[in-house]
């Protein structure tokens, strides 16, 4: 049986995260010899690795490009592992850069967002992917992408989409008679939208609708001014009373248990793993009609999909769905139960890799 490593820069509480974890916890289950490493200070799920026997190996460097690159090579090179599989850009480019210097292992990249601008370093690491055996984006939308940009890797690019563990993420009673709640589950970031969805979250309160607006997430690296912006837009529109920002949290089931609504404002997503979840808990949708969220949900069935760009229109769907007869609304929430358990299978997600995993024959 082929020894694995999966490959992150922390184990934080993104979505990336938390589908690596999962991903090595399923592939150990299988049979296979898996271990993790980090090169950074952040690991949270320690305990879920702990309890499935897998060895996390954190990474000690001096915070520079180099200083990581030597320290992964010498882990492969003494661990001697035949696949790795890496997630998170800095970390596929870098895997790709030591397979290019002699690397004897192979190499499964994984895309976990969609791309909207050609940077110099997204050119780079499209590049790198030359060295790579497979190429997983998580979504349909990013692999359209690549195919269309870069057609030389068509033939290595698989779709492998988010698997959501439903037995874990699963209803209970919300508590009776109090106000609904909206909730958020993303990091503060533009990508996520978080003034336009205040804006429509001041339209909300201003017609008067009885309603509480939650969001968990940390604040993205890098966009410490866009979080300033936001913290001081609640103050501005007056949605202290209405509108809390609280930092992510590893305990995120009741979270999603006890709201009403889920609703996403991305500009732009991948696969959004919190889409699921939420479905997986029975909660109706409210969400951006983006990439990959209309295969995601059901419009019409248990979600509303809005034009991230229009306040307004977040408002109007936001509204008609808090305006929805309550019955109605459970059943949205219980047809979003449903679609969840039959589109994000997590049996289907491992043997996905599992097949990529026995193509790569070692002599």
């Amino acid at each position: 049986m082929k020894k694995i490593l999966c490959l992150i820069d922390r184990l934080s509480f993104g979505g990336a995260e938390r589908q690596l974890i999962g991903l090595a916890v399923l592939l150990k289950q299988k049979g296979y010899d898996v271990e993790m490493a980090t090169y950074h200070d952040f690991d949270f799920s320690t305990e879920v690795l702990e309890a499935n026997n897998i060895l996390l190996h954190r990474i000690s460097q001096k915070g520079n490009p180099l200083s990581k690159l030597l320290a992964v090579r010498s882990l492969i090179n003494k661990r001697r592992y035949d696949v790795v599989i890496a997630y998170k850009s800095g970390v596929t480019m870098m895997a790709c850069l030591l397979k290019k210097l002699g690397g004897q292992f192979w190499l499964i990249v994984s895309e976990r967002n969609t791309t909207q601008v050609l940077t110099k370093r997204e050119k780079l690491k499209f590049w790198l992917y030359r060295y790579a055996d497979f190429v997983v984006p998580n979504s349909y939308a990013q692999a359209e992408f690549i195919k269309g940009h870069y057609p030389e890797l068509a033939g290595k690019t698989v779709i492998i989409t988010n698997f959501t563990d439903t037995d874990f993420f699963s209803p209970a009673d919300t508590a009776a008679n109090r106000v609904p709640i909206i909730l958020t589950t993303a990091r503060v970031a533009k990508q996520k939208n978080v003034l336009a969805y205040l804006e429509a979250a001041k339209v909300v309160k201003e017609k008067g609708l009885n309603v509480r607006f939650q969001w968990f997430g940390n604040v993205q690296i890098g966009e410490a001014d866009y979080a300033r912006k936001c913290n001081e837009a609640i103050t501005a529109m007056d949605l202290a009373d209405v509108f809390e920002l609280h930092p992510a949290t590893s305990n995120i089931l009741p979270v999603y248990q006890q709201c009403d609504i889920f609703c996403l404002p991305s500009l732009y997503e991948g696969f959004p793993n919190v889409v699921c979840e939420a479905m997986g808990c029975g909660k109706p949708i409210v969400c951006s009609r983006v990439c990959d969220n209309e295969s995601i949900v059901g419009e019409g069935e248990n979600a509303l999909l809005f034009d991230p760009k229009s306040a307004e229109d977040i408002a109007e769907k936001l509204e008609k769905m808090l305006l929805m007869p309550k019955d109605r609304m459970e059943q949205w929430g219980r047809r979003s139960r449903e679609l969840a358990v039959a589109r994000f299978s997590k049996d289907t997600f491992v043997h996905q890799y599992m097949s990529l995993i026995e193509k790569m024959n070692y002599q």
